[in-house]
Order: structure tokens, then sequence, then C-alpha cells
């Protein structure tokens, strides 16, 4: 499946801009995800005129959202709040990033219930940049009033 043939991330996942930063689903199937993003000017996480490699948790987390949310649609359903309920073996591999650097974000599911384990691992240009282990918990569907930007 072409990233065109998916829905708008927004569509996925709870967050909206400013907090949105996952940019489009790139690949999916019964496992797995992956999305692409850019690191912009406008982003809540720049220091400096910099990314603090942290950031990229927000990233991975949005990425199984997205994927959380390809699932609900597939269902008849809206997409859910998420909550990371544990994060193991974070390891960054870079310090900072720039504006306009183009990231690979990858979430695999190692299981699910009622508590999710997904491994997820973030690129630029081929190189890693940061991977873990997230456990998260779905809450509520999102419900949006009409005209709600939130």
């Amino acid at each position: 499946m072409t990233a065109a043939a998916f829905p708008p991330v927004a569509e996925l996942v709870p967050q909206r801009p400013p907090m949105l930063l996952v940019d489009e689903v790139v690949a999916a199937d019964d496992d797995g995800i992956t999305c692409a993003a850019v690191v912009r000017a406008d982003n809540l996480f720049l220091a400096g005129g910099r990314l603090h490699a942290s950031a990229l948790l927000e990233y991975m987390a949005q990425t199984i959202a997205a994927f959380a949310g390809l699932r609900a649609r597939e269902g008849g359903q809206p997409p859910a709040l998420g909550l990371i309920a544990a994060c193991r073996g974070l390891e960054l591999h870079a310090e900072h990033l720039a504006v306009g650097d183009p990231l690979q974000i990858v979430a695999t599911r190692v299981f699910a219930g009622a508590m999710a384990e997904y491994r997820a691992a973030v690129t630029c240009r081929g190189q890693p940049l940061a991977e873990a282990v997230l456990s998260v918990v779905s809450t509520a569907p999102v419900t949006r009033s009409a005209g709600s930007s939130a």
C-alpha cells in the first residue's frame, strides 16, 4: 500500500497541530507501522533552533497511536487516547536534530491486550537516532464536537 492509500495522520491520532508531529503513514500491516516526519520550525520541542533527541519518544508514541488508529478505523471505531505506561531500553544515538531533518519512525507490535507493547525506532537518512520498547494503554475513544480542533 502506498502512503497515498492511507488516511491523513490527523484522522488516526488525537493530537492536533502544533502537537501533531508525524506527517504521514508510509506502510502498515497487521504487526506494525512506518511513519514519516520532518522536523519543522514550528515544533514545540525546539530549543535554540534544535530538537533534543529525547523528543523522539513523542514521535514514537504518535506512530504507535497511528497504528492503533488504523486498527480502530478498520473496526469502524474512532481513534482512542493512549498513554505510555512504560518505556524500557530507550537509547538515543544523537543529541540533537536540526530543522528539516527527515525522520522515519517504525513501530512493531510485540503483543496486544489491555496493555500493548511495541518496539519502536527512529532513523534519519538511514542512521539510527532512537529506539525503545513502549508499553501503552488505550483509554476512551476520542470524540470531537463540530469545529473542535483538539
